[in-house]
């Protein structure tokens, strides 16, 4: 079966009695733009790290296009799913050029020269975040926004067909955040990728992802289409606060708006 299958997981730190992830069972199928929402310490990004192999969970499975996670090694991992984590330094000396190169990593040999079919994969991936005027820059002077877009395209030059992302668009400024959103709306809907990623954008999540996964306490409280998870119902349930739709009818769809 081919996608992201979770069954029975769980996961537990240790000296903590609750597990942060419970019994989650999900199916991912491809070609889907996922939003990942729930509060502040709900497990989101537990959930994340385990479908890339960051944590072992004490039960439970997953599988990737039907083989078992725990049998795949890092370079195979590497070529079904690029991850961009919250932990993005830019106090490293390095250039952007070289940095958008590690995404290649997965397909050449220790120490070996990048080959054509490397730098198309290069290029491509900066010339799809704008990043090409930066290529010579080093890291460490770059802005928040110019930093997050050279994340991106490294992951984006990995060319994997799964692509999962914890909070990339976080502690940017809006105009950021929806060039951002916009790379990623163009890698699904353009590049075949399937997106998983983790929001606190509401609003977002509801215009850009085709399917959420809303995540309570470690366990899945709602998942499927966009607009059977985004009810008022299921947010206020699990965000513990009052909801309402307001109706934009110039732009034809609706926002959310919380009630203070």
């Amino acid at each position: 079966m081919s996608g992201i299958t979770i069954t029975d997981l769980t996961w537990k730190v240790k000296n903590r009695i609750d597990p942060i992830l419970h019994d989650v069972s999900l199916h991912l199928p491809e070609g889907e733009f996922y939003g990942i929402i729930g509060p502040n310490g709900s497990g989101k990004t537990s959930l994340i790290r385990q479908i890339m192999k960051l944590q072992q969970p004490d039960q439970g499975t997953i599988r990737i296009n039907d083989r078992l996670l725990s049998e795949l090694n890092r370079s195979q991992l590497a070529k079904l799913a690029s991850f961009m984590s919250q932990n993005r330094q830019n106090q490293i000396d390095f250039i952007v050029q070289d940095v958008v190169a590690m995404g290649r990593e997965p397909y050449r040999k220790r120490f070996s020269p990048l080959q054509h079919s490397d730098h198309e994969q290069i290029n491509e991936a900066l010339e799809l975040t704008k990043c090409e005027s930066l290529r010579e820059q080093k890291l460490k002077h770059l802005s928040a926004g110019e930093l997050q877009r050279v994340i991106i395209a490294r992951t984006i030059a990995q060319d994997t067909p799964w692509i999962l992302l914890d909070e990339p668009i976080s502690n940017l400024d809006i105009r950021y955040q929806i060039e951002l959103m916009q790379i990623f709306d163009e890698l699904y809907r353009h590049k075949g990728k399937t997106i998983v990623m983790i929001l606190h954008d509401l609003n977002l999540a509801m215009k850009y992802c085709t399917k959420l996964i809303l995540i309570d306490e470690g366990s899945v409280y709602a998942y499927g289409d966009k607009k059977d998870v985004l009810t008022k119902e299921n947010l206020e349930a699990v965000y513990q606060m009052k909801f309402r739709f307001v109706e934009d009818d110039e732009e034809k769809c609706a926002y959310l708006m919380p009630e203070l």
